[in-house]
């Protein structure tokens, strides 16, 4: 909840710099007009990620062009951090030439979390066209309405695991040594993503917007397998998210 709060008092602050403009006339409310943006949402790891990773916050920030009433591009920056991780609640079976003699054992010290920037170009084709009403009141007044949403770009990972018992260790007949861990692990790579999903979008003025969307993102890239601990080869990497922005479009 305490992260939260930066978004909202942005939120409130962006809403209060637009206030609706009941003097001018405005035909199309944001055609032809770049705006910034925030966002907050939860993730839901999909796929291979939700055997290793829970829910979790995700903020991001973003440049909105409105290209027309019913086309927008956006440049979006995406964080998220998935921790704890699964891996620090796996066990691994000691000594791993007897069989006979196996314990379960747990890594108490166990670390693990992933952290996940996403760089992404996105589109948005709006279903309605984006006008508000004349003074007049002649018009209609439609401000904004459902969309679809697709993206593509890369994702930039990091997957840390640190604190786990060697499970390889031999059985020289002193019982098991629970200070000597496997090396501190850290994988590092960017995959090429992909995102698509639904919104729908309010315009409060001619200046000010409130979208809430979700979307699938689909990342070509892996996390290795600790077979000794259980966990599997996770390939490819997906998680769906569900969220609110604000956006104000400063000229």
């Amino acid at each position: 909840m305490f992260r939260l709060r930066p978004i909202l008092v942005l939120f409130v602050v962006m809403f209060l710099l637009g206030p609706p403009d009941s003097s001018a006339q405005i035909q199309e409310a944001v055609v032809g007009k770049l705006g910034i943006g925030a966002s907050g949402s939860f993730s839901f790891p999909m796929l291979g990620m939700k055997d290793r990773f829970n829910a979790k916050e995700a903020f991001g920030l973003y440049l909105t062009y409105a290209k027309s009433s019913r086309q927008t591009i956006e440049v979006e920056y995406r964080r998220t951090v998935y921790d704890p991780g699964k891996v620090e609640d796996a066990t691994f079976y000691w000594p791993e030439d007897k069989p006979e003699t196996w314990q379960r054992i747990k890594s108490p010290l166990a670390r693990n979390f992933l952290t996940v920037n996403a760089y992404t170009v996105n589109g948005l084709y709006h279903f309605v066209d984006r006008v508000s009403a004349e003074p007049e009141g002649l018009r209609e007044r439609v401000l904004g309405g459902p969309y679809i949403t697709y993206g593509a770009g890369f994702y930039h990972y990091t997957n840390h695991t640190s604190g786990l018992i060697f499970a390889g260790q031999p059985d020289l007949g002193n019982g098991l040594d629970n200070t000597l861990f496997l090396e501190p692990l850290k994988e590092t790579d960017v995959g090429w993503g992909f995102n698509g999903g639904l919104g729908v979008e309010v315009l409060v003025n001619d200046r000010a917007a409130i979208d809430v969307r979700s979307r699938w993102h689909l990342i070509i890239g892996e996390l290795r397998q600790m077979e000794s601990y259980g966990v599997a080869r996770t390939w490819p990497l997906g998680f769906f998210d569900i969220g609110l922005s604000m956006k104000y479009y400063i000229m």
